[in-house]
């Protein structure tokens, strides 16, 4: 079949022919948005008129995992509540590292990946890198996040540095990096500020919800380095989840 010929029975077809040949719900989950997403290119290109899978869903997929969403002004307040003990290295790094959680929503992989020549102070910005799991992106930093770096890369970095000549933004004392542990260590102090903290991918998913109210789709996807469209809106469910609390706190049923 011409891909222009193809329609919504053909796609159920399709689908239920990957059945049979033993694909899981969430391979064919995976196949129908490459299909979704290359249809709505020859869409945009005026290729075709409708997308023949636009209304197309995959029952039986577990979905994300749903998290309590912190709310902006929560988020604001975990980092200007992070005091930093004078004199001490760790604190002024996990507070750099905090700060890219809650404002840039990146990841802890993406942390452990972070060398100095990817924080651009003058221009304000900081390069992600990509992997197979998420793209490449390039991220605004807040002023108050500036001068946090500033002070750790050119001061405290290089008293921890010795004779080390590591790349690695985040290390410890001999020029080590350990971001496993130094997460555990934010984790463990901010939850003595906000028990209902659970994880990073919390810090993470609030952000991204964030996102979803300030952006369209497209940003949010560029913003949270998701490979896939879909990846961005499973996050919509979290803000449903987060509304669907909000009425049961303060108008109870039954």
């Amino acid at each position: 079949m011409e891909i222009e010929q193809v329609g919504y029975n053909d796609l159920m077809a399709y689908m239920k022919y990957k059945s049979r040949k033993g694909a899981s719900q969430r391979t064919i989950q995976h196949d129908m948005g490459v299909i979704k997403h290359y249809y709505e290119y020859l869409l945009n290109n005026k290729n075709i008129t409708t997308n023949p899978a636009s209304d197309i869903t995959i029952k039986g997929v577990k979905r994300k995992v749903l998290y309590h969403i912190l709310k902006p002004n929560e988020l604001h307040q975990l980092y200007h509540h992070y005091q930093i003990k004078k004199s001490s290295t760790a604190d002024s790094r996990n507070k750099v590292m905090l700060g890219l959680l809650i404002y840039q929503g990146i990841t802890t992989s993406e942390l452990a990946k972070l060398e100095v020549n990817h924080i651009k102070l003058r221009e304000g910005k900081i390069q992600i890198v990509g992997s197979h799991k998420s793209n490449e992106r390039t991220l605004t930093l807040e002023s108050y996040q500036m001068m946090e770096l500033y002070d750790y890369t050119e001061q405290t970095r290089p008293k921890l540095l010795q004779d080390n000549l590591t790349e690695k933004l985040f290390i410890s004392e001999g020029g080590n990096s350990d971001v496993p542990n130094y997460m555990a260590a934010i984790l463990k102090r901010l939850r003595k500020q906000s028990p209902k903290l659970k994880n990073a991918r919390q810090l993470r998913a609030s952000v991204i919800t964030k996102w979803l109210k300030q952006y369209n789709l497209r940003e949010v996807q560029y913003l949270a380095g998701h490979r896939y469209i879909s990846s961005t809106e499973s996050y919509l469910e979290n803000d449903l989840e987060g509304l669907q609390e909000e009425v049961q706190q303060f108008h109870p049923l039954g």
